[in-house]
């Protein structure tokens, strides 16, 4: 009765409490346990998205889906079906809200869950008599405290027109840039809702709205080597969004930092010595050597370690320097006025969001978590989080690198040219931007004597890693910065300048492509073209 309640005349969170309610009655085959936990998770997406290429619209899509997700545990909380790294069944669901419609999907998508997970237990019990017995188990799922909490639903509301023609204006931008390969601008624009039930009583509904806008141009250098920029706009409220004139400008200047790499010297030499980190850079860093370490996942059986990750077995050692802290706090809306998409008041689990200490002073004292219990932390700490259809995993939310001792970046650019100097080096590095694999795209020089940059190219770092960032990080920034991550799983990134004392820069080991045997095509068409 609370259950029905709470959905408030829902018509879909009513028609997933009728099945569930079915479901634990009469949901039991022969030579099978029947169900102990039962739970549904519908992700409701509305979506628009555009793409233009060289001035010209080349994609528009507007889309509606509604995603169910239908997880059926068989034993109980301390051994079940979970098995593999993932369980579960997903299909679609109709867009109108016909109780009978919905009802019979979700039956049927319930009927191949509940097969799966027992054929899931059988496999697991007898993967289980291969290893010797655990002394101190783990459970296999945590008991949660039931939630009510039906937040309103969200909508996309768009000028697709006026997007439309602000994505053809800004790749219209190549006319300037002859020696531009690829110009395209995208947009994506969405609203989701996500409806959760289970059959220990939580009833949630919750949505959030993502607004990312993305710009990219490549091309080549005269020796073949490919260049590319790729600036993105992603924010939780449309009002947020750069306007049409700051967008073009942003643009406009990440193809004149193409125009200046296709010039800019190779890194020749190798290098050993101090970079600085700016915070675009040092958000990449963060999250990738921090992100999914920070996260509680069971080994596979058999496996003694605590969980998975650099940080396995470091529990209470010392995994950064003693300046500083890590937190993540799903809880915060807005960081320095700017909205953040990782935000969440509950997770894809039906748990209340939590913020969480991961790093307290260098030292790690505790991981994200979902309902999936790891040694020494039997609960969740509302971390659970899934992509449309996915199972649920241990995720950042909004993630906070923060230092005791932040330092100004006039102060972090004078202390890297004052250990250069000391070193007897002409020059130190500084990283505005990272592309894949943490490979510098934006790499500057930054030399003693005057203090000026040389944009360099080509090179790559070879120990950037969780040892680095524990043994030459020596300082960070005042200068956090949102980084705001569209996906399956959104999240955010806050982080500062960050500098290493020492890390090897040296050039990239690739093959550079051929260029185009014969010139692109005319930037004005011809008249011939239109007879």
């Amino acid at each position: 009765a609370a259950a029905h309640a709470a959905a408030k005349g829902d018509a879909l969170i009513e028609a997933l409490l009728a099945e569930l309610e079915r479901s634990k009655e009469h949901l039991k085959m022969d030579q099978v346990q029947a169900p102990y936990y039962i739970e549904y998770r519908v992700n409701d997406v509305e979506d628009f998205s555009a793409e233009a290429a060289f001035g010209a619209l080349r994609e528009n899509q507007h889309s509606h889906v509604r995603v169910l997700r239908v997880v059926v545990r068989v034993g109980d909380y301390q051994q079940d079906s979970y098995y593999n790294q993932g369980m579960g069944e997903a299909n679609i669901l109709p867009l109108d809200n016909d109780p009978i419609a919905l009802r019979h999907q979700i039956w049927l998508v319930t009927d191949d869950a509940y097969k799966a997970a027992g054929e899931a237990l059988a496999e697991k019990q007898a993967a289980l008599k291969q290893f010797s017995i655990d002394p101190h188990p783990v459970d296999d799922f945590a008991k949660a405290p039931v939630l009510t909490a039906v937040e309103p639903t969200v909508a996309l509301h768009v000028d697709e027109a006026a997007w439309k023609k602000t994505l053809q204006d800004m790749t219209g931008l190549y006319k300037q840039y002859p020696d531009m390969e690829a110009v395209t601008a995208s947009a994506r624009f969405s609203a989701a809702n996500e409806y959760f039930v289970n059959s220990e009583g939580t009833v949630t509904r919750h949505g959030e709205n993502i607004y990312s806008v993305q710009f990219n141009g490549t091309a080549q250098a005269e020796d073949g080597m490919r260049l590319g920029r790729s600036p993105g706009w992603t924010v939780a409220r449309a009002e947020e969004l750069p306007t049409h004139d700051a967008l073009m400008a942003g643009a406009q200047a990440a193809l004149d930092t193409i125009v200046a790499l296709r010039k800019a010297p190779i890194v020749e030499e190798e290098y050993r010595g101090p970079v600085l980190f700016a915070p675009d850079a040092a958000n990449d860093v963060v999250l990738s050597l921090l992100g999914a370490n920070v996260t509680g996942r069971k080994p596979q059986l058999g496996k003694p370690n605590r969980t998975i990750g650099s940080f396995a077995t470091s529990f209470k050692s010392r995994v950064l320097p003693n300046f500083v802290t890590v937190v993540d706090d799903p809880s915060l809306k807005d960081f320095k006025g700017k909205s953040l998409v990782g935000s969440y008041d509950v997770d894809s689990e039906g748990v209340k969001a939590q913020t969480v200490t991961l790093i307290d002073s260098g030292s790690l004292t505790g991981y994200l978590l979902g309902r999936e219990p790891i040694r020494d932390f039997t609960t969740s700490n509302g971390h659970g989080r899934a992509a449309p259809g996915s199972y649920p995993q241990p995720n950042p939310g909004v993630l906070i690198f923060k230092s005791s001792e932040p330092q100004s970046p006039a102060a972090l650019k004078k202390r890297i040219i004052e250990m250069a100097t000391e070193q007897g080096r002409p020059y130190a590095y500084r990283v505005e931007t990272l592309g894949p694999g943490n490979s510098p795209r934006l790499l500057y020089r930054v030399y003693v004597n005057d203090g000026h940059e040389e944009l360099v190219r080509g090179a790559v770092f070879s120990e950037l890693d969780v040892r680095s960032l524990r043994a030459d990080l020596i300082a960070a920034g005042d200068d956090q910065l949102v980084d705001n991550r569209p996906g399956g799983v959104s999240m955010t990134v806050i982080a500062p300048s960050l500098l290493f004392d020492e890390l090897e820069v040296k050039r990239a080991d690739t093959s550079k492509d051929k260029l185009p045997d014969y010139p692109a095509p005319p930037l004005v068409a011809s008249k011939s073209a239109h007879k």
